[in-house]
């Protein structure tokens, strides 16, 4: 970078910065990724997005300024990626450079997120076919031919309409259910409990009060001879040979490719996992004529992402008219 530039632990020459700068990168990414079946894939997507910011802009992050990712914006923008890819490409570089700034040999030399000023206005949240809720019926044939191969006998059916049950009955994300272990459940007569791992890092619990849904989880343990699972750390959910042997974790891959088989033979189209939180929501909302009760029960922290998945405005219940009316006159 030239005599007069500092010295810097990250990049001491402008020559060999993008190297020395991906071990930081991959620190970063790790460590801002929670743990899941994706976790490999979303830490690669992090640090691929940073890393080729800086080789685009082959400066020092500590001499990187708001016109620089506003630049890298308008490339981004003229390639025709969609606001929202845009919107998280800028938000990974923003989220490393807070990593950066906190780290007591990198803050040193970095003092000011750049990405904070260029980056765009947040997009509003938005449905497509592929995610949003299933109807009533679409949801009970979907179910239906689960069930019909679970009750032939099918371990991996079996496995397969507990979970479906489950994400329905709790609307809980793809990840956050998918990598429960054994002792993140507890069996009760009425129900369960689960104890998950949050989007974000952050730890909760959800009572299901359905004895079905209980019934489901203990067929699927009993025909895969794993009764035992709860005792331990080991995987809740797990993949099964012809045999019904249980083998490796289930990868959300696997789950979704007989999503697809199951979705066929129920005469539904492109249907997608992520359609069962949609559908959870739509019910919950309808039921409960509260968006702010709807957003609790989705764990999110914007209500507006909320509103993305209730497509229509919930009317409210009537919980207070008869006792106001009662005092009237």
């Amino acid at each position: 970078m030239g005599n007069d530039n500092p010295p810097s632990a990250i990049a001491p020459k402008r020559n060999e910065f993008l190297p020395a700068l991906s071990g930081a990168i991959q620190l970063w990414a790790e460590g801002s990724t929670s743990a899941g079946d994706r976790y490999n894939d979303l830490v690669r997507d992090k640090r691929s997005a940073v890393e080729n910011f800086f080789r685009l802009s082959d400066k020092h992050p500590a001499e990187i300024k708001p016109r620089d990712v506003r630049e890298w914006r308008e490339a981004m923008e003229f390639k025709g990626l969609k606001p929202n890819t845009v919107y998280a490409q800028i938000s990974r570089l923003s989220s490393f450079y807070r990593w950066a700034m906190k780290d007591p040999v990198l803050g040193q030399h970095i003092k000011t997120n750049p990405a904070l000023l260029a980056r765009p206005r947040r997009p509003a949240p938005y449905q497509t076919g592929s995610t949003k809720s299933l109807t009533d019926e679409e949801m009970n044939r979907l179910l239906t031919a689960v069930r019909s191969r679970a009750d032939a006998g099918s371990v991996v059916a079996k496995r397969d309409y507990a979970l479906l049950l489950l994400y329905f009955l709790t609307g809980l994300r793809r990840t956050e259910l998918i990598s429960l272990r054994g002792t993140d459940v507890e069996l009760r007569e009425a129900g369960l409990i689960l104890k998950y791992r949050r989007k974000g890092g952050k730890y909760g619990a959800r009572e299901v009060l359905d004895a079905a849904a209980a019934q489901a989880l203990v067929e699927y343990l009993r025909a895969s001879d794993r009764m035992n699972v709860s005792e331990s750390d080991r995987p809740l959910w797990t993949r099964h040979d012809r045999a019904g042997r249980a083998g490796a974790p289930l990868s959300s891959h696997s789950l979704v490719k007989n999503l697809k088989a199951y979705a066929d033979e129920a005469g539904i189209k492109h249907i997608h996992l992520h359609q069962t939180r949609h559908t959870f929501a739509r019910i919950f909302s309808e039921d409960s004529g509260s968006i702010t009760e709807t957003q609790e029960a989705l764990d999110h922290e914007h209500v507006g992402t909320t509103r993305a998945y209730v497509q229509t405005i919930a009317v409210k219940k009537d919980k207070f008219s008869s006792s106001i009316r009662s005092r009237i006159g």
